[in-house]
């Protein structure tokens, strides 16, 4: 007999919506249901929807998906604490209105309860569905710009050189609800004026789609500036977080991906009461949606005072903060999550809210840690680089044969306050395309604070301040 994990028990019961939710994703119907086409098209859309225009051909879905959902079982007794969960498939009642592929749009379209879109989404094989991480950089100036692209499976290792441009990644995934992908990157290409290649070697955590400053050079017109980005993609060239749409009172957009990125917010409503904003991730928010079905709990209207921030009922998830400790004695306070950002918003007094603020802390994971940017001034070189807080990254040019190789390595750890940094440096000191001079140590550097780490006379006379701030990632 199966016992159904709590990730899936919001796929079973309804939450009871005011109104019914629709929702398309841009996947393979060959590959959620090969005989899709085995009856006609039909006559008319089956309701009113964004997702559909005059001359779309649909098919009726519903009776040739597959509605077993793997689910979890326990071996032996179902009272014994260790046994151990094992795989298992039930049979699925979908009570959705309806579920049409649209050949026009190349989207799987549903209709229902959220409940109902959720078990249509596991039922498409959305949240499993195979995908690559696509790598793109992008070298700027001086000449003429120089760019490629690479794709490569999560934790596998993938280099491409074109146009004497060569591009080494070893991208990851981290499965984390905000698409984090990980990688080392290694770029190099030739250098302007026969002076040997440029070397860029870092490690970098993106934000799925997100472009960054990887590193730069240079002053005027010998400035360069390398970029890049990561990004999760289907095989036939979809971005992962641009294949699941929702339809809304002003069209259509693709369906929010929880970010954790995304801040937590305080704001005093009155003298008793508190409203706390916090992103709960796609597991945590399954979590809780499923204790909420399974109990049958009436959704929650948000007062007005929220209409800032939320206008959709909520899923009322008091329960899961009284167990935290949380006691909700005044009128108007409650704790509920809106499906579709996945925030919870708690209504409480302060000291409820600053144990909220506790528990939140402990649920959710897969923060991003942004790249440090370390950039030194033009006059000493205009040296920058990102990198991972406590790991190496460097720039360099050799072989041009004439011993004028560049050096810039530096090794950045970001303190727990987020503006601290110990910053531990090698770099060469640069007026224009020529060495003349090197600096070696390593210092205390605040956020944004330029710092002067080395000053002199140069070999003209004229007198050189070096000085590095770091700061967050440039896009």
């Amino acid at each position: 007999m199966f016992r159904f994990s709590v990730a899936f028990a919001i796929l079973i019961v309804g939450i009871g919506q005011a109104s019914a939710v629709t929702a398309a994703w841009k996947v393979p119907v060959e590959r959620i249901a090969p005989q899709f086409d085995a009856a006609p098209p039909l006559e008319k859309p089956p309701g009113d929807s964004a997702f559909f225009q005059p001359g779309d051909k649909l098919w009726d879905l519903s009776g040739s998906v597959s509605w077993r959902i793997q689910v979890e079982s326990h071996a032996g007794d179902q009272g014994d604490p260790f046994a151990v969960p094992e795989p298992g498939e039930e049979q699925m009642d979908w009570k959705g209105d309806w579920i049409v592929w649209n050949s026009r749009s190349g989207m799987i379209v549903a209709r229902g309860s959220w409940c109902d879109v959720l078990l249509a989404q596991k039922a498409v094989g959305f949240e499993d569905f195979p995908d690559v991480i696509r790598i793109r950089v992008e070298v700027k100036g001086p000449g003429e710009p120089r760019s490629l692209s690479l794709i490569s499976r999560s934790g596998e290792k993938a280099s491409l050189e074109l146009g004497e441009l060569r591009v080494e990644v070893e991208p990851v995934s981290s499965g984390s609800p905000d698409l984090i992908i990980d990688s080392p990157v290694r770029v190099s290409w030739p250098a302007a004026g026969n002076h040997g290649r440029w070397q860029v070697v870092t490690a970098i955590s993106f934000l799925d789609g997100h472009r960054y400053r990887i590193a730069c050079h240079g002053a005027g017109d010998q400035r360069w500036e390398l970029m890049a980005s990561a990004e999760r993609e289907f095989s036939d060239g979809t971005a992962r977080k641009e294949a699941r749409w929702l339809e809304t009172s002003g069209g259509v957009k693709p369906w929010a991906v929880f970010e954790s990125r995304e801040k937590r917010m305080h704001q005093q409503l009155d003298a008793n009461r508190w409203l706390g904003i916090y992103p709960s991730g796609a597991g945590l928010s399954s979590h809780l949606l499923a204790r909420s079905c399974l109990q049958r709990r009436a959704d929650i209207k948000p007062p007005a005072e929220l209409a800032e921030w939320v206008s959709a009922p909520l899923a009322d998830v008091r329960f899961f903060m009284e167990e935290q400790g949380i006691v909700f004695r005044e009128e108007g306070c409650f704790a509920g999550i809106d499906p579709l950002s996945q925030k919870v918003f708690i209504v409480t007094d302060k000291a409820g809210q600053e144990m909220a603020a506790s528990s939140f802390r402990t649920f959710v994971d897969g923060e991003l840690e942004p790249p440090i940017w370390i950039e030194t001034n033009p006059e000493s070189g205009g040296w920058g680089i990102a990198s991972r807080s406590g790991e190496g990254a460097e720039i360099k040019r050799s072989g041009d044969g004439n011993g004028n190789n560049l050096l810039f390595h530096c090794e950045t750890t970001q303190a727990a306050d987020g503006v601290t940094f110990d910053h531990r440096y090698v770099l060469d000191v640069v007026s224009g395309d020529t060495k003349i001079g090197k600096l070696e140590s390593n210092t205390t550097l605040t956020k944004g604070k330029p710092q002067v780490i080395g000053s002199g006379t140069a070999p003209d006379g004229k007198e050189v301040k070096v000085i590095v701030t770091a700061s967050g990632p440039r896009e």
